[in-house]
């Protein structure tokens, strides 16, 4: 497996976005760069009804001996983030290694109540989100500095630093209201016209959720608008999957640049669906090739475009590529489909596994021993130190069984302290 690397550069119109750095040469940083500042204008600053379109080209290596120097050179701080990752892992037990798969909420607002104390101290779970509808900003965490101390406090309590994260798009997803007001949706971002709109509030976002202590936003969405009336309402950027990408990046570049880990989401698409998926499982009766079209190709377009630091697998059934699970359940669909094929090796990230399209036929435990062989590696659904000892307890028997091994739990796990160090989260 290869790790990513990713580096800051500004365009001529002020904005900044990221550059991977692979072992492929330093032709290829420099050659993505001025493709990026030949680009960017025409990208990011063009109004009007037209989609815009994003190329992607692949430069050709021609390495020199000084080329081949600078490229030792960026590869050094992959190289030390690597032995940091390894040198922490070294000294992790097997039920620290679980409990970094493990992002957890809690319903209340009590540290201690709640069981989340516990859940991070002793269960050592890799990470919690806040969700205003478990009533976490209930009085007296509606002020900003009550949060700030909340996150705090919890971070002094863990072992390894914690993602902390939320769901923070805009419009009616918007985790930012008691705090902030309303903030425009991914329709209305997309409305303007002009992408720096949406890239402007993905900074102004990860600069409030930072204030929080919150370090890791679900969002933007990349779903394709493509049935009538949708489900996802105002929370998707367009009908077509260039003016998604283009938005769905300027925002996600908004909040990566500026501190706080994104996340695609719902992969592989819900833009389709005619059911919520929080009531039932939905199925996507299209062809292969309509879904490479339409519901992959965002992802096939930002991937190596925009480095996201997660992306968020869902329960949707597409038979196309897997007539018997659910996306977040299926290898077929994580690591045949998005691992193999669209080349992303980051953090994936399960939709909530207590929704009723997975627990109407799933246990919680059935659900994430079946989501880790798929290829997905951060768990987000348990809400109890019970729920988590579940689940710990149903990936140690899948481990003895053979149905997972240490070095497939391994590999989650340096995927997750990878992103976290990249992020600063580990310092």
């Amino acid at each position: 497996m290869w790790a990513r690397q990713v580096a800051i550069i500004r365009s001529t119109d002020g904005t900044r976005r990221t550059v991977e750095l692979k072992s492929s040469g330093f032709s290829m940083l420099m050659c993505c760069i001025l493709l990026f500042l030949s680009s960017c204008s025409s990208l990011l600053g063009s109004v009007g009804p037209a989609a815009p379109t994003r190329v992607l080209s692949k430069p050709s290596p021609s390495p020199t001996l000084a080329r081949a120097r600078i490229d030792s050179a960026a590869e050094s701080p992959l190289k030390a983030q690597l032995a940091k990752v390894q040198q922490i892992m070294a000294s992790m037990t097997l039920d620290q290694k679980l409990g970094q798969l493990i992002i957890v909420e809690y319903l209340g607002n009590s540290y201690t109540g709640t069981g989340l104390q516990y859940m991070i101290a002793n269960q050592y779970v890799g990470g919690f989100l806040y969700q205003e509808s478990n009533h976490n900003f209930a009085s007296p965490y509606d002020v900003i500095s009550n949060v700030a101390a909340f996150s705090k406090q919890a971070m002094n309590d863990a072992k390894i630093p914690l993602l902390i994260g939320t769901d923070q798009e805009g419009g009616l997803v918007n985790r930012l209201y008691i705090f902030h007001g309303y903030l425009p949706s991914a329709a209305e971002m997309a409305a303007s016209g002009n992408p720096q709109t949406a890239n402007s509030q993905g900074s102004l976002a990860a600069k409030w959720l930072l204030q929080l202590g919150i370090n890791a936003d679900l969002a933007p969405v990349v779903d394709v608008h493509t049935v009538d009336p949708p489900v996802l309402v105002t929370r998707m950027f367009g009908r077509d999957p260039n003016t998604v990408a283009t938005y769905a990046g300027a925002y996600l570049n908004g909040l990566q640049l500026d501190g706080v880990a994104g996340c695609l989401k719902h992969y592989p698409g819900l833009g389709a669906i005619t059911s919520d998926p929080h009531l039932g499982l939905p199925t996507v009766n299209r062809s292969l090739a309509e879904l490479e079209n339409i519901d992959l190709a965002p992802y096939k377009l930002m991937i190596q475009a925009d480095h996201p630091a997660m992306i968020m697998s869902t329960d949707v059934l597409m038979p196309a590529i897997d007539p018997a699970l659910p996306a977040e359940l299926s290898p077929k669909t994580i690591n045949g489909i998005l691992r193999n094929q669209l080349g992303y090796n980051g953090v994936v990230i399960t939709d909530g596994l207590y929704m009723q399209g997975i627990r109407g036929r799933w246990t919680l435990s059935q659900a994430a021993v079946l989501s880790i062989m798929a290829g997905d590696d951060l768990l987000e659904g348990p809400y109890s130190p019970s729920q988590v000892a579940v689940v710990v307890a149903a990936l140690k028997q899948a481990i003895q069984q053979g149905k997972l091994t240490i070095d497939r739990i391994d590999q989650s796990v340096e995927r997750i302290l990878l992103m976290k160090v990249q992020y600063g989260i580990i310092k």
